[in-house]
C-alpha cells in the first residue's frame, strides 16, 4: 500500500512539473507578444536610443528567444526575477516583502470558508426542503453572485456606522508602526514573539477583508457540500447503516462526511490558489498593500519582469495547491489511486 500511495504521489509530482513548465512558457510567450518595447517603457520616452539600446543588453532581449527562455525558467527555478523596471528594486526581493500580507489574508479567508461553508452545508442537507435550507440556498446564491469589493465596501459601511473603533484600514494599527517578525505573518509573529497584543490587534484588521473575501467561497463551499451529502445519503452502505438503528449524527458526522469532504476540499485548493492572484479587489479597498495589488499595479504600469514574476508565482500556488489536495484526497479515498493505478 505505501509503495502504491509512493507511485501515485510520483506520478501526481510528475504531472504538475509538466504543467509548471507549460505556464512558464505561455507566461513567456505572451510576455515578448506585448506591445511596446519594455526597455523603452522603462526608462521613458526621453532616454535615448544609446541607453534602450543598453538595458536591452542587460535585459538578454536582444539574445535568440529559446535562449530568453532558458535564461528566464533557469532564473524562475532560483528565484531570480531580474529588476523590476519600475523601481529598479529585484523582483524577488519586493515579492517576498509582500507575499506574507496577501497568504495571511488568503489562509484566514480558508479558515472562515471551511468552518462556515462545510456545517452549513451539512445543516442544509439534513434539514433538505425545509425553510431552513431555502434560507440557506438563498444565502449562498447571494455569496455566489455578489462581487467581494461589494462585500468590502458594505463592511465599511457598516464599520463605520455601528463599529466605529474598529479598524477597516491597514494590516496594524499606529501603535504597532514598525513592527517586524521572522515570518510577515503578523498574527504568528505576535504569537511566536508573545507579542499577543499584536497579535490581536492583526486580527482585528484581518477580519472584515477575510470576511469579504470569503462570502464567495463560502456559498460554492456550502452548496457542494449540500450536494455531495444528499448523493451519498442514498449510497446502499448509508441505507443499511440506517436501517441498523445507528443514530442520524453518527451516519451524518462519521460517514456522510467523510466521503462527501472530497468536493469542498477540491474547491477550497481551486480557491486558495485563485484568491492569492485575485485578492487585489479586497486589498485595494482595504489598503492591505499585498501581493495581488502588486501585480495590478504592475500590470497597469507594463513592469514586465514584475508581472511575469507574479503570474509564474501565482501559477506555483496553483499547482500546488492542487498537488496538495490531490494528495489529501488519494489519502481519504484510496480508490482514486487505485483507478488511476491500473
Amino acid at each position: 500500500m505505501a509503495a502504491g500511495f509512493l507511485e501515485f504521489i510520483l506520478r501526481r509530482v510528475a504531472g504538475f512539473a509538466g504543467v509548471f513548465l507549460v505556464l512558464a512558457l505561455m507566461i513567456f510567450v505572451l510576455a515578448r507578444v506585448v506591445p511596446g518595447d519594455p526597455a523603452r517603457i522603462a526608462l521613458g520616452p526621453t532616454a535615448s536610443a544609446e541607453q534602450v539600446a543598453q538595458l536591452r543588453d542587460e535585459m538578454g532581449l536582444d539574445d535568440p528567444l529559446p535562449m530568453q527562455f532558458i535564461d528566464f525558467l533557469g532564473g524562475a527555478i532560483r528565484g531570480d526575477f531580474g529588476n523590476s523596471l519600475i523601481s529598479g528594486q529585484p523582483v524577488a526581493q519586493e515579492i517576498a516583502a509582500l507575499l506574507p500580507a496577501t497568504l495571511e489574508l488568503v489562509l484566514v479567508t480558508l479558515v472562515i470558508m471551511l468552518s462556515l461553508g462545510v456545517p452549513l452545508g451539512v445543516l442544509a442537507a439534513r434539514y433538505r426542503n425545509s425553510a431552513f435550507d431555502a434560507v440557506l440556498r438563498i444565502v449562498s446564491l447571494v455569496g455566489v453572485t455578489m462581487p467581494s469589493f461589494l462585500f468590502a465596501i458594505l463592511l465599511q459601511l457598516g464599520a463605520a456606522y455601528w463599529l466605529t473603533d474598529w479598524p477597516i484600514l491597514g494590516r496594524l494599527s499606529r501603535d504597532f508602526t514598525g513592527f517586524e517578525g521572522p515570518t510577515g505573518l503578523l498574527v504568528l509573529d505576535g504569537v511566536l514573539t508573545g507579542r499577543f497584543d499584536i497579535a490581536a490587534d492583526a486580527l482585528r484588521h484581518l477580519a472584515f477583508p477575510a470576511i469579504a473575501l470569503a462570502m464567495s467561497g463560502i456559498g460554492q463551499i456550502m452548496r457542494i457540500t449540500r450536494s455531495a451529502m444528499i448523493e451519498h445519503r442514498r449510497r446502499d452502505h448509508v441505507q443499511t447503516l440506517r436501517s441498523f438503528g445507528v443514530p442520524a449524527r453518527v451516519v451524518t458526522f462519521r460517514y456522510l462526511l467523510k466521503l462527501s469532504a472530497i468536493a469542498p476540499l477540491t474547491i477550497m485548493g481551486l480557491e486558495f490558489a485563485s484568491l492569492i492572484g485575485n485578492a487585489f479587489v479586497v486589498e485595494m479597498v482595504f489598503s492591505w498593500g499585498g501581493f495581488a495589488s502588486a501585480g495590478l499595479e504592475a500590470i497597469l504600469q507594463k513592469d514586465l519582469n514584475t508581472v511575469m514574476a507574479v503570474v509564474l508565482v501565482s501559477g506555483g500556488f496553483f499547482v500546488v495547491a492542487n498537488l496538495v489536495i490531490d494528495v489529501v484526497i488519494g489519502l481519504i479515498d484510496p480508490r482514486i489511486r487505485i483507478k488511476e493505478s491500473r
